[in-house]
């Protein structure tokens, strides 16, 4: 880790689909598993109301299923009848649409999901025994509880209802899933930057030192000079030639340049020390939200108290853990889903879809 240096990362948020709404995702990669033993390495629940058409597209043709739920404030446990959008995904990129959401139920809205398979063993222990819950923005209000159940995210309520706003302007919203390293972001907030910081301070206190032997020579140069050529004040000497009548610099704007190579050098410092702090504090919120202690790696949507304002919010994410997918909803109309989410065809089981998949 390099403590100091500008971390690039900015954080959005999730929330539950509410209302009769309709998903649709298609695969712009091989590798897309609507079924159980694909080999696939990030499992994503989609969560849609009661009644949802889900249509989902691969190399061997289109997927087309009823989804029920149990409401989005309900348990997430699997059940013996289809009831949930569930995947299991390779890495890549797949295109997504859905309509129905509450507030504008004949929208058709398109999206991308990035998946990537988590590279460090906290991650890849997550991708290997737990899901990815994906959200949908819509009109209705969200509560906190059901974002994820490990930490405390009672700032985000009414955040999807925002962010619908936006999406109904043409706006694209991102949502970033990582698995936190959290021993990693525990060692960096007690440790790392704490140093850092102190580090900092020490410099700053240096240098105000020097600030001040320096202000006092500088004052006795400028009165020295003052008096020696009165008719020349010293703004003029400064102004024009910054020399003397024997052509030699003046010592008190020697002084001067270094004076503000000294003020030049304080604005730098504070400017770290805010960007360590910023830092420091983002892992602080992070530890702060959990409610659960006793792991080393917590599944984190990258909420707006995690990011750093006009940073990208892939880059900040992977600063404090492993990324394991990526959510763009909304922005520029396609055209390609109307058919398919109007099918009027029955759509089949789950069960027919994953022995259709084999």
């Amino acid at each position: 880790m390099h403590v100091g240096s500008r971390v690039l990362i900015h954080r959005n948020i999730g929330g539950f689909v509410a209302g009769a709404a309709s998903l649709l995702v298609l695969a712009s990669t091989s590798g897309c598993a609507t079924g159980p033993g694909r080999g696939a390495s990030v499992q994503v629940q989609f969560y849609a109301p009661q009644g949802a058409r889900l249509v989902v597209r691969e190399a061997g043709g289109q997927q087309v299923r009823e989804i029920t739920s149990r409401g989005p404030l309900s348990d997430r446990l699997e059940r013996s009848t289809p009831e949930l959008a569930v995947y299991d995904l390779d890495s890549g990129r797949y295109e997504f649409a859905y309509t129905g959401a509450t507030g504008s139920p004949d929208a058709i809205i398109y999206g991308e999901m990035e998946i990537r398979s988590g590279s460090s063993p906290a991650a890849a222990r997550y991708c290997r025994h737990a899901f990815v819950p994906i959200t949908l923005p819509s009109e209705q209000v969200q509560e906190e509880a059901h974002l994820n159940p490990g930490r405390d995210l009672s700032y985000t309520v009414g955040l999807e209802h925002r962010q619908f706003e936006h999406l109904k302007q043409g706006d694209v919203i991102s949502k970033v899933y990582f698995v936190a390293d959290l021993e990693r972001v525990k060692r960096e907030y007690d440790e790392d930057y704490y140093q850092a910081i102190n580090e900092t301070d020490r410099q700053l206190t240096v240098l105000s030192d020097r600030e001040v032997y320096l202000d006092g020579r500088y004052e006795e140069a400028r009165l020295r000079a003052l008096q020696r050529d009165a008719e020349w004040s010293v703004e003029d000497r400064v102004a024009q030639d910054r020399f003397d009548t024997w052509g030699i610099e003046e010592p008190f704007v020697r002084l001067s340049r270094k004076r503000q190579a000294l003020a030049t050098e304080r604005e730098s410092l504070l400017l770290k020390r805010d960007e360590l702090e910023a830092e420091r504090g983002r892992r602080a919120t992070l530890l702060r939200s959990l409610t659960i202690v006793n792991r080393d790696g917590a599944l984190v949507l990258a909420t707006p108290d995690l990011q750093l304002p006009f940073h990208d919010t892939v880059a900040q994410a992977a600063e404090l853990g492993d990324v394991v997918a990526v959510v763009r909803v909304g922005g520029r109309h396609q055209h390609w889903a109307g058919g398919a989410l109007t099918a009027s065809e029955s759509p089949p089981s789950d069960v027919a879809i994953a022995n259709a998949g084999r």
